[in-house]
């Protein structure tokens, strides 16, 4: 079965069409490891040591320091990256989250031939007591706009917590406001999204 990634679904979104064509195009490589993604390991490691601020630091030198090459610029970014990860757990502290678990995998069937897919990198609860789901964004975007979101918040309250959707919030840590941001969707919002969903799950699969 072929499967859209959530970072690939605004792709999707946009041209169903042409990204079903590109499913049949070796991908090629696994993307190149990133200092963006040595840090998100080690805020999962902060998570994964209930909270250790200096074991999350030191793992993420020694991971920085076995792939990347030692000189003054990389040392100026991992000074940087250090600065992100003490600016991220502060406020996650400051908004009293608690974390649940990370790198959750799941796969919502579209038709016989397509499904969307992918991991939710980190879900916590939050101080009314339902969950909120975030993704990690560097861009100074306009992420609610995103059908994943809504999609997201609809199998999380109902697949995988059987709880109101009013007791989902999905949104994202933004390293360029320094916080987490986050949004609960209406049902209607909710009910459109899947539709449209639906609908580009239809036209991938008849172009494939």
């Amino acid at each position: 079965m072929n499967k859209i990634s959530f970072s690939q679904l605004e792709s999707a979104r946009k041209n169903p069409t042409s990204f079903a064509k590109s499913l049949s195009i070796p991908s090629g490589n696994l993307p190149r490891f990133s200092k963006f993604m040595a840090w998100q390991l080690a805020v999962y490691r902060f998570h994964k040591d209930k909270g250790d601020l200096t074991k999350a630091v030191n793992y993420f030198q020694a991971t920085f320091m076995k792939n990347f090459t030692h000189n003054s610029k990389n040392i100026a970014e991992r000074d940087d990256w250090i600065f992100d990860l003490q600016t991220y757990t502060t406020n996650h502290i400051k908004r009293k989250l608690t974390y649940i678990e990370h790198k959750k995998r799941i796969n919502i069937p579209l038709t016989s031939k397509v499904r969307l897919g992918g991991e939710l990198p980190l879900i916590k609860m939050n101080t009314k007591g339902g969950y909120s789901v975030y993704f990690f964004s560097r861009e100074n975007n306009l992420w609610e706009s995103e059908l994943r979101f809504p999609i997201i918040q609809n199998y999380v309250a109902s697949t995988l917590y059987g709880v109101d959707l009013s007791d989902v919030e999905v949104g994202v840590y933004s390293l360029v406001f320094k916080k987490h941001l986050q949004k609960s969707f209406t049902q209607r919002e909710v009910d459109d999204a899947g539709k449209e969903l639906i609908a580009i799950g239809k036209v991938v699969s008849l172009a494939l």
